[in-house]
């Protein structure tokens, strides 16, 4: 019985490390933190993003890159993980929805996708990481912004560094991927 216990409690475990990477990886990439985003990829890990085809690590930098020159916000929204560990070893399906916003000629447009990544994790030295990584769309749309119902209300801006009160309240540092325990 003690044995059964203690694999279910390092299944939970195992889950509960590889959902906080998936989210780690979000906030990353949503304030622009290439190195935090790199963080969660293994060295000799791979990225299936669509035009972006690259290590994992190349990737975040890539992306980055892209985010901070062509795009004025990110905002991933997280839907159900499904994973399945197998020792150091784990397949996952996460599903999302990216909404971005860019400068179009003048105009301000929103760009959203929907989809799911589907990544193969591994454990190496007690951290789950990415291995491999395949984002699937399933929708993609972009339209303008023809109208903002919050303006001149006085909302807090996502910030895309450490000025996001996000970094204070997680304790986080820029690229540093991990919240400390």
């Amino acid at each position: 019985m003690q044995d059964s216990t203690n694999a279910q409690l390092q299944l939970l475990v195992d889950h509960f490390e590889i959902r906080e990477a998936v989210e780690a990886y979000i906030h990353a990439r949503d304030h622009a933190d290439g190195e935090a985003t790199a963080d969660i990829y293994h060295p000799d890990s791979t990225e299936d993003h669509g035009p972006i085809q690259d290590s994992g690590r190349r990737f975040a930098e890539r992306a980055n890159e892209a985010l901070l020159s062509y795009w004025t916000g990110c905002h991933h929204l997280l839907g159900q993980t499904r994973i399945k560990v197998t020792g150091d070893t784990a397949g996952a399906e996460t599903y999302f929805l990216a909404s971005l916003t860019r400068e179009l000629d003048g105009v301000k447009m929103l760009d959203q996708m929907a989809g799911r990544y589907i990544d193969r994790f591994e454990r190496r030295e007690g951290k789950w990481r990415i291995k491999a990584r395949k984002c699937v769309s399933s929708w993609s749309l972009s339209v303008p912004i023809t109208s903002d119902f919050l303006r001149g209300h006085e909302f807090l801006q996502t910030q895309q560094s450490e000025q996001d009160p996000s970094y204070e309240v997680l304790g986080l540092k820029r690229g540093c991927s991990r919240i400390q325990r």
